[in-house]
């Protein structure tokens, strides 16, 4: 009988909040280099993947090699993060310089 007694009121109390019963974690912390980081530094980002742009939706992508391109003027280079090659082109709005990113055809 006292097991029955334990049994159900461990299976009707519950120890969170949350609606879905699980113990939710919002947090991400990246360990590198024995430290912790709230987001990973971006000279790991440049070590481990490349030069990093976000393109006129907001998708990032990095390249091996820095991305200098002129105005009105498309490089094809090899996306370190989505592993192929893309057709990057360069458009400048007075104030800096926006990238548009698309596959390249032979994908």
């Amino acid at each position: 009988m006292k097991f029955l007694s334990s049994f159900l009121l461990l299976t009707f109390i519950s120890c969170t909040n949350s609606p879905n019963g699980a113990i939710n974690f919002n947090t991400t912390v990246y360990y590198i280099d024995g430290k912790f980081h709230e987001e990973i530094p971006e000279e790991y980002i440049l070590k481990a993947w490349g030069y990093r742009i976000t393109d006129g939706i907001g998708r990032e992508h990095t390249y091996r090699e820095e991305v200098n391109i002129s105005h009105q003027r498309k490089k094809n280079m090899f996306c370190t993060i989505h592993r192929k090659w893309e057709v990057v082109k360069a458009m400048y709005n007075g104030k800096e310089y926006l990238y548009w990113v698309s596959n390249h055809k032979r994908n």
